[in-house]
């Protein structure tokens, strides 16, 4: 059987995919393919899964004043046909999505192609492309259960949580302390908020440095061309543009996390029970999911979580550094991570897409 994967834009798209296929091809018995942007985040990580790929034209709405949004209907509708000529030469049996508005192409040339859609969404209300393949879909996975949905989609939908990095359970933070040099008898606060890194989030936190580093090991993970040359060498701080495989070791490795509130990013720290400091992207520049996911995540998790918002109070990194200071002031005992539980979902999910997989024999009677 051929599976088409999609998704893309950020990790937080691309990881739970590629964690899906990982579970579609455990006995190698099925051929997987990734349709994605050309030069992207997704391509990059399909390279490195060694997974064939399609490249489809795409471009996502601005929500924010840009010019950009005119061309936008456009390059969607190129790439549809880009999309659609894909299907047509590799001919899955089923194609699963993601997120991210280059799965909106590849979904519309899914259902073109008679070939079932399957789809997933993070976060507790369906982003933009998957609102617009919600009808095109044959199954609607869900990370929590929807607070109200209309009756067509109630239909199709079924809760299988969100899923974690495939190699999340394989941690192994030894090996990145030593690779690292990092002092053992040292907690590690490990900060990454996203692919491109967040200027204003990397000020605060090197103008904290001195504070920072006196009680933590710092992993700072401050996103492409964001390194200071002048930090090199800085004691007890390491400063890394992205991390690739090494991720699932930082995670496993630290103490304290300070990120975003991607719903990915709150997964994985809730499946390895992390403390962490949350800086939500603010409504400005996203549709606001991340600012009930981080509230959402801190009232289930009170003592282990602080939210602190991204504005320009946060430029100076003082509440930052207090917010880090009292939760490993106030953290207890850390949990052992259950490794069987961290596969559950994208095995849910998967066994999701093969249930609805229609053949290539069965489609063209």
């Amino acid at each position: 059987m051929k599976i088409g994967i999609t998704g893309g834009g950020s990790a937080g798209h691309v990881v739970p995919a590629l964690a899906v296929a990982a579970q579609l091809n455990q006995d190698g018995t099925h051929e997987l393919v990734f349709f994605g942007r050309s030069d992207s985040i997704e391509q990059e990580y399909a390279k490195n899964a060694n997974m064939p790929f399609r490249p489809v034209p795409s471009a996502g709405l601005k929500r924010y004043g840009s010019w950009s949004n005119l061309s936008m209907p456009f390059t969607v509708l190129r790439g549809i046909g880009a999309a659609w000529k894909a299907m047509r030469s590799e001919r899955p049996d089923v194609v699963f999505s993601k997120g991210g508005y280059v799965t909106v192409p590849v979904g519309i040339a899914a259902w073109l192609c008679r070939v079932p859609l399957v789809i997933h969404e993070s976060d507790h209300s369906l982003g933009l492309a998957n609102t617009i393949l919600a009808r095109m879909a044959s199954r609607v996975c869900l990370s929590v259960p929807p607070s109200s949905a209309p009756r067509w989609l109630n239909r199709k939908t079924v809760v299988t949580g969100l899923p974690l990095r495939h190699d999340l359970a394989d941690g192994n933070p030894d090996r990145l302390r030593q690779h690292l040099g990092l002092k053992s008898h040292i907690p590690v606060l490990l900060i990454f908020c996203g692919s491109q890194g967040s200027t204003r989030i990397n000020d605060a936190v090197r103008r904290q440095l001195n504070q920072l580093c006196a009680r933590f090991s710092v992993i700072h993970v401050c996103g492409t061309g964001n390194l200071d040359p002048a930090l090199a060498h800085a004691e007890n701080y390491r400063q890394l543009e992205y991390l690739h495989e090494e991720m699932t070791d930082a995670l496993w490795l630290a103490d304290l996390v300070i990120g975003r509130a991607g719903a990915t990013t709150l997964a994985e720290i809730e499946a390895l029970a992390k403390p962490a400091v949350l800086i939500p992207l603010p409504a400005s520049v996203s549709r606001g999911d991340q600012l009930d996911n981080a509230h959402a995540y801190a009232s289930r998790h009170p003592g282990r979580c602080l939210v602190i918002p991204d504005d320009e109070a946060l430029t100076d990194g003082t509440e930052l550094a207090e917010a880090c200071v009292r939760l490993a002031t106030a953290s207890g005992e850390t949990q052992e991570p259950n490794r069987t539980e961290i596969h559950r979902a994208a095995g849910l999910v998967a066994a999701e897409a093969l249930a609805v997989a229609r053949p290539r024999r069965t489609r063209n009677r």
